[in-house]
């Protein structure tokens, strides 16, 4: 019997872009969820393919719910102990540490850091996170309907310094289907169908009707992403370029910097000085205009 398609998708992006290196020790960001049970399962199917050095779970309870965070810790350390795995626990309070953040985004932070301080302390190389392709496309609607430029657009790739995603290709319902398959059970968050996120506004309302037009809709989004991607890096090639150009002893040479494209005018000014809004990019160019730097 052949493998199931998610791993040979798994395959296929290991293959293809070498997120994990043989003899690496990595940490599997594993929330209970079936999406990261689907990782770790496939972890295990693909041992002898990926040839790691260790394998250990990772589960952090943010205290956000308190009867479901009991029931999805309980789960994940079930889980582990049938499979053999090390598994390490931390609470965090984000309510408290979220003050003055919004708290999707303080969660996500504060996860992040706990990932990696577990990561340091243990002496692991990566973090492997359970993002897959519906993850991609939501995303780059998020930042599309945000108003968000090119580099938003592109969503997030396939490994970002220490943090793989070796799901990346798959779609959500091949990942249901394969713990299915294996006869697996996972944990639902109940947050997860809280149409006050957008996120999950866009998952439940926005992408069914996308897909109604186009049921290759994530493949579409891959191949754009693609293209995106390619794209960017010339443009990143560019305004090194640009930028070597224009600035002279630490100021910026206003008459070169005028001679340039405007496309290329609004990267420099975003590189040098970290803008996030374009209507400061483009004040700044309109003053640039008016008087030299």
């Amino acid at each position: 019997m052949g493998y199931h398609k998610l791993l040979r998708k798994v395959v296929t992006l290991q293959r293809k872009r070498k997120l994990i290196q043989e003899g690496s020790k990595v940490l599997v960001a594993f929330s209970g969820g079936v999406d990261s049970v689907a990782l770790t399962l496939s972890f295990l199917d693909l041992w002898d393919f990926f040839k790691m050095g260790r394998l250990a779970l990772a589960h952090i309870n943010h205290g956000l719910r308190e009867r479901e965070a009991q029931r999805d810790e309980d789960f994940c350390i079930d889980f582990a102990s049938r499979k053999g795995l090390e598994i390490f626990v931390k609470r965090i309070k984000v309510r408290e540490l979220a003050v003055g953040r919004n708290l999707e985004e303080a969660a996500r932070e504060e996860r992040y850091k706990a990932l990696r301080e577990i990561k340091e302390r243990e002496s692991l190389d990566l973090i492997a996170t359970a993002h897959h392709l519906k993850d991609l496309v939501e995303t780059m609607l998020l930042w599309l309907v945000r108003g968000a430029g090119r580099e938003g657009l592109l969503g997030f790739d396939e490994k970002e310094g220490d943090i793989v995603r070796p799901l990346y290709l798959v779609k959500r319902e091949e990942i249901e289907d394969y713990v299915k398959s294996k006869g697996e059970s996972w944990v639902e968050d109940s947050t997860n169908y809280d149409l006050r996120f957008a996120r999950n506004r866009i998952r439940y309302r926005v992408l069914p009707v996308l897909k109604s037009i186009n049921s290759n809709l994530e493949e579409s989004f891959l191949r754009l992403r693609e293209v995106l991607k390619e794209e960017e890096n010339l443009l990143k090639e560019l305004t090194e370029r640009a930028i070597e150009n224009v600035v002279r002893d630490g100021t910026i040479d206003r008459e070169a910097f005028l001679n340039l494209p405007y496309a290329l005018q609004r990267r420099v000014i975003y590189k040098l000085f970290g803008l996030r809004s374009l209507k400061e990019v483009d004040r700044m160019i309109n003053t640039l205009k008016r008087r030299a730097y």
